[in-house]
């Protein structure tokens, strides 16, 4: 099923998302997103967690995805931003305020972004790292914030589903338009289980995109979809035909300037046609009153690729950051806060190339901090540009989730078997790896305590 909309119908909801997210700071003061006061203790331990400020002045991050916090991030563990967080979340505690937050919707993104400052300074693998006592004060205030933020499962079962909000909202685009190649669209038959897109699962008890889901441990599921311009039987076909393929994914090749053979990605790997895509969809989870893990039906972001062609080039120079933005086009859909709290929106909105993003993907990340290195400016980069950045090489092989399943260092890599699945079936999958984390371990026990001491 298809939906059409008039080109000044998208121009305008894409303007009008614009300026949403690009609203300015005292504007963000006057309006407040838990509670209609801005001084709201809520409202304030939000901005203290969640807002950076460079040293211009110039603030990010009020309604960023994520929290722009890295490893080596010493903001929230040392001098007055530590203190002023420990006293708001002091203040939180002491007088019950998510009592005084009575809307569903905004309890669950409040203890959501909470628990996305707890999980960072949460490091069990990193007892180097600089601050150890301030992170446990922080973490233990930030634990109990998020229990008395819990919802019962029924209310974590209707919260909003913002995809589907989306897609009856016309909010998007329902398909790639190559004369605005970067703009957002949701197609509207994601999830149709006999639609062109098919989930795709990894084997055994393996996910399907691990360092995404590695990257937010528990906070978070990520499902991975594909569709080839044939549809959904060509597209079932094409990962068949990958996974009974008896060819390494690697071989060892020869380059006349350089002095060891190198391990190159095999040219012979089947191909997949240009005006294929894929689909990276990030959805919500939360922990209930009872401390059990649950998926919402908020979706948190949406990455799309489109292939505009499948170049053959050397295998030598595949894996070329300029090669990967030659025939990929990807767009992203975010969850904003401020949508999602105003009335008649889904709650996401497109990114766009003038956003001002950062690269918050530990697993991937370097994990310094770009507002406290003296020897960098501030400075955003491309949603675009990261996104090729990291999936690179020709068609299949930038795909991750197929592409990093082995070593060539330790043997020949023979082609996993990707596979048809369901967004419920790795959700669980997700879900029961999350449980074993430690950091989801380090939440469950400290929220259990009945003070932060």
């Amino acid at each position: 099923m298809r939906l059409c909309r008039s080109v000044a119908c998208a121009s305008a909801t894409i303007i009008g998302i614009w300026l949403c997210w690009h609203i300015s700071a005292q504007a963000d003061e006057r309006t407040g997103l838990f509670d209609s006061d801005p001084r709201h203790v809520s409202n304030q331990l939000y901005r203290q967690l969640h807002v950076r400020t460079e040293t211009g002045g110039k603030e990010y991050g009020f309604d960023a995805l994520d929290p722009l916090l890295w490893r080596e991030t010493n903001y929230l563990l040392s001098g007055k931003s530590q203190a002023q967080a420990i006293t708001l979340a002091d203040k939180f505690l002491r007088t019950h305020a998510e009592r005084q937050i009575s809307k569903p919707t905004k309890r669950a993104i409040l203890q959501r972004d909470i628990w996305a400052v707890f999980d960072w300074a949460d490091e069990p693998d990193q007892a180097g790292l600089a601050h150890q006592e301030e992170r446990r004060e922080l973490m233990a205030n930030l634990a109990l914030i998020v229990r008395r933020l819990a919802l019962s499962p029924d209310e974590l079962a209707q919260l909003p589903d913002t995809y589907a909000r989306a897609v009856r909202n016309h909010e998007f685009p329902a398909a790639y338009d190559r004369t605005n190649p970067n703009q957002a669209f949701l197609p509207l038959d994601l999830f149709d289980p006999s639609g062109p897109w098919v989930c795709l699962g990894a084997p055994n008890h393996e996910l399907a995109a691990p360092l995404h889901d590695a990257s937010f441990t528990a906070r978070s599921v990520f499902l991975v979809f594909a569709r080839l311009p044939g549809g959904r039987g060509a597209t079932l076909a094409y990962f068949r035909q990958l996974a009974e393929m008896r060819i390494p994914l690697f071989v060892r090749m020869q380059d006349p300037n350089w002095p060891q053979p190198m391990d190159v990605w095999n040219p012979q790997v089947p191909q997949f046609p240009a005006g294929t895509e894929f689909a990276l969809v990030r959805k919500m989870v939360l922990p209930d009153v009872e401390g059990h893990l649950r998926l919402t039906p908020v979706t948190e972001s949406v990455q799309i690729r489109h292939y505009t062609e499948i170049p053959s080039v050397n295998p030598m120079a595949s894996r070329d950051v300029a090669l990967a933005r030659s025939f990929q086009e990807p767009s992203t859909i975010e969850l904003s806060r401020k949508l999602l709290f105003s009335e008649g929106h889904s709650g996401l909105r497109g990114v766009t190339p003038s956003d001002d993003t950062f690269l918050i993907l530990p697993a991937m990340s370097q994990g310094f901090d770009v507002f406290e290195d003296k020897g960098m400016c501030v400075r955003a980069s491309s949603p675009f540009v990261e996104c090729t950045g990291c999936h690179l090489g020709p068609g299949i092989q930038s795909m991750m989730s197929f592409s990093f399943r082995g070593n060539p260092d330790e043997g020949p890599v023979l082609s996993p078997r990707l596979a048809e699945t369901t967004p419920s079936e790795e959700a669980e999958k997700v879900i029961e790896w999350a449980q074993t984390q430690e950091k989801w371990k380090d939440l469950l026990r400290l929220w259990s305590a009945k003070s932060p001491n």
